[in-house]
């Protein structure tokens, strides 16, 4: 701690004595003056001078040179030092800031990726609720075939040479069937018959009376 102190003190010691308004005094007394000359009059000496127009104050404050102020050491070293440790703690707290966004903008990546894989896992158990069901369905499917098939009479084959035996019922309406057939050919039949007969009653009648012929010259 003491070895600390004695480096503030000397660090406030240098800061003052090497301010650029002490060098302008040290340059003030290391100025020499010049011998006179003598009194060295001008031919404008006897006559009348002119009234300035400005004032001789304004003049005299022009001239001055402006000297730059003076700061202390003590007060003003510890305000400096102040806004030096504020600025410091400023830079900090924007590193910190930057760190808890970057740890916020983590978070939020790392949430997105357990979202990402949250929701394959999802499309993954659709996908397979939903191949568990076609596979049900196609279970039941091939299930209701089967009691089909069990279910229906065999159908007997026919052996060759074997013919089918018919009941009363079935050769009554089949022969109703022909005998309708048969009723409509005769019809038919006769119509036609009818048609040729009046074709060779209609004959056309023989002129047998005086003609007239023409005969050309050509042949």
């Amino acid at each position: 701690r003491i070895t600390k102190l004695i480096e503030e003190e000397v660090e406030l010691d240098e800061a003052f004595w090497g301010q650029e308004a002490l060098k302008e005094d040290e340059e003030d007394d290391n100025y020499q003056e010049e011998q006179d000359a003598g009194d060295v009059f001008d031919s404008d000496f006897d006559e009348d001078e002119p009234q300035p127009d400005d004032d001789p104050e304004k003049e005299v404050s022009e001239r001055l040179p402006i000297k730059k102020r003076l700061f202390f050491p003590g007060k003003t070293m510890k305000k400096m030092k102040a806004k030096k440790k504020k600025k410091k703690n400023k830079v900090i707290k924007l590193e910190d800031d930057e760190g808890i966004d970057d740890k916020t903008t983590d978070k939020t990546t790392s949430s997105k990726q357990s979202d990402v894989p949250d929701e394959w896992e999802s499309e993954k158990t659709i996908r397979k609720s939903t191949r568990t069901s076609v596979i049900v369905r196609q279970a039941e499917r091939e299930a209701i075939r089967a009691e089909k098939q069990a279910t229906a009479k065999p159908i007997k084959k026919r052996k060759e040479g074997e013919e089918k035996r018919m009941t009363q019922e079935e050769m009554l309406l089949e022969a109703a069937e022909t005998e309708i057939m048969n009723m409509r050919n005769l019809e038919r039949v006769l119509a036609r018959e009818e048609e040729v007969k009046k074709k060779a009653v209609v004959q056309k009648a023989v002129y047998e009376g005086p003609t007239l012929r023409f005969h050309s010259r050509d042949g």
